[in-house]
């Protein structure tokens, strides 16, 4: 059956007993969550993923989280998904292509924005859509059952759950790469207490990085110190939206006219390349939002708060709040003048 009670009957010529088991069937499931507007899914199972534990916890000892303080904080709940919700039968990973062509140059006395951040905020768009999933979901089913989510907030293996989901697989650059969108996706993730049958994934399906090092090597800071290792203080999209310090000149210098984020690993990754798709979510073009640039008087330009959050409500660009998107504005300008 493609909702989720199932029930299983017990006894012959003695009273009968129902066993209430909370089952979903995966394809359904997918159809629900392609109805709700997102672009992929995949199930896997709650297990733990050791390799990627041992791999977070030796980038947390030597410190590449940086300022990011809150990402050491309860590490167990982050490597086990029973520690989020107790009885957890079900992961769920969901993804939105978010992708649109950049222009050949950049203006003079304007500042990129990466391509995630020039539509709307993709916490808000994935919520909306995730309510509606869920509510999709509760209307096949009927039972006792608990769900919970998280866009990227949660203390959650996102990118090593997507892979064992079968969503594609981790780049060198540290991005999950997948088969129909390359890297340009928004991941979410959904944890239930319906079982789902997972899927199956196999590598071979999204391709491989083979000896290829184009993002380590054309990564201006060196912030991609091996494979799959990202070192976020040199990262240029750390350090223009969560750094809170002034940034080193000799990092700094390296930024070109990116005022928020960095999308160069991901520019020239062959895999980006051929699988490029322009978004189909009107939330994420960027009428909807700043746009691909901004204008760096404009930004300096600013008197307080309120015109800050008139220029970035409801967009990424509050993270960093009005000193550090006038810092970066100001390494910009600097660096057209070199």
């Amino acid at each position: 059956m493609s909702g989720c009670l199932q029930l299983y009957f017990f006894g012959i010529g003695t009273p009968t007993y129902y066993i209430i088991h909370m089952k979903l069937n995966g394809n359904r499931l997918k159809e629900l969550a392609k109805l709700a507007g997102f672009d992929i899914c995949g199930i896997t199972t709650p297990d733990r993923l050791p390799e990627s534990e041992k791999q977070f916890a030796k980038w947390v000892d030597k410190s590449y989280h940086g300022s990011m303080n809150w990402i050491t904080k309860n590490q167990q709940r982050r490597f086990d998904p029973k520690e989020l919700l107790e009885n957890v039968k079900s992961v769920i990973i969901l993804g939105l292509n978010y992708y649109h062509p950049n222009s050949e140059s950049v203006p003079k006395g304007k500042g990129l924005v990466s391509r995630y951040a020039r539509g709307k905020d993709y916490h808000k768009v994935i919520r909306k859509k995730t309510e509606s999933l869920l509510y999709r979901i509760d209307k096949e089913c009927s039972g006792d059952y608990q769900h919970k989510w998280w866009v990227d907030y949660g203390p959650f293996l996102e990118r090593p759950y997507a892979e064992k989901a079968g969503l594609g697989y981790i780049g060198k650059n540290g991005m999950l790469i997948t088969k129909q969108f390359g890297s340009w996706v928004f991941l979410s993730e959904i944890l239930t207490t319906i079982e789902i049958e997972p899927d199956r994934p196999t590598d071979l399906e999204h391709g491989k990085c083979g000896t290829c090092t184009l993002c380590i090597d054309t990564c201006p800071t060196d912030a991609i110190i091996s494979p799959r290792v990202v070192d976020s203080n040199k990262c240029i999209s750390y350090l223009t939206i969560e750094r809170p310090e002034t940034i080193p000149d000799e990092l700094a210098s390296k930024f070109g006219a990116m005022v928020f984020g960095c999308d160069i690993c991901q520019d020239v990754c062959p895999h980006n390349l051929s699988r490029q798709m322009l978004t189909t979510h009107k939330d994420f073009d960027y009428k909807s939002g700043v746009g691909e640039f901004l204008d760096l008087q404009e930004v300096l330009s600013l008197k307080d708060r309120d015109a800050f959050l008139k220029l970035t409500a409801g967009t990424p660009l509050t993270r960093p709040k009005e000193e550090g998107l006038k810092r970066n504005a100001k390494i910009a300008l600097n660096n057209e003048k070199e």
